[in-house]
């Protein structure tokens, strides 16, 4: 190949640099600091705030004491920009952000305790779910995703799981195996 033909092929390697660039380009836009994992389900919220969908909670995988996992993490900013973390006390070890956090507290210094309380966990529970009925989006019925929720959410499901207890119903698996209507 000559000098000619060689920068020809060049301008061709531009042209399809800019194509790609271009049907990309919109694609990576919308979706800059956006990340959503599809194995997570969420129902979705109407213009009041308010979601309508049954699921049921699964028994605890085969090795598992519990039919959820609970997870603490952080998020918050500071100088260096955002700070997002699963926390390494979810898997019993020592976390840096909550050891400086103790820290910070302990001083008994107001800014202290102030900084501490933005960079404080938070706690969430993940579940294995079974999508029986999700009127917004079918194509997610018969399916099984991972449901985020968090401490309040876990109450009242023990909470009706007493209930059903009381009431001499016979109950499989705990709660998890019985049918919830989330709205």
């Amino acid at each position: 190949m000559d000098f000619e033909s060689l920068k020809q092929s060049s301008s061709n390697f531009d042209a399809i640099t800019k194509a790609l660039e271009t049907k990309l380009a919109p694609e990576d836009q919308s979706n800059k600091n956006k990340y959503q994992d599809d194995r997570l389900w969420k129902p979705e919220l109407d213009k009041t705030g308010n979601g309508y969908a049954v699921i049921r909670f699964l028994p605890a995988s085969n090795g598992e004491e519990m039919p959820w996992q609970r997870v603490w993490s952080h998020a918050f900013q500071d100088k260096g920009g955002w700070y997002i973390e699963n926390s390494l006390t979810t898997l019993n070890q020592k976390d840096p952000v909550s050891e400086e956090n103790t820290r910070l507290w302990n001083t008994g210094v107001d800014s202290d305790k102030e900084i501490a309380r933005k960079r404080k966990r938070k706690l969430s529970y993940y579940s294995n779910i079974y999508v029986v009925s999700d009127p917004k989006h079918p194509e997610n019925e018969g399916k099984v995703f991972l449901f985020k929720f968090g401490k309040k959410s876990l109450i009242r499901l023990l909470k009706q799981c007493n209930q059903l207890l009381k009431m001499n119903k016979q109950l499989t698996h705990l709660i998890f195996g019985k049918v919830q209507t989330l709205n």
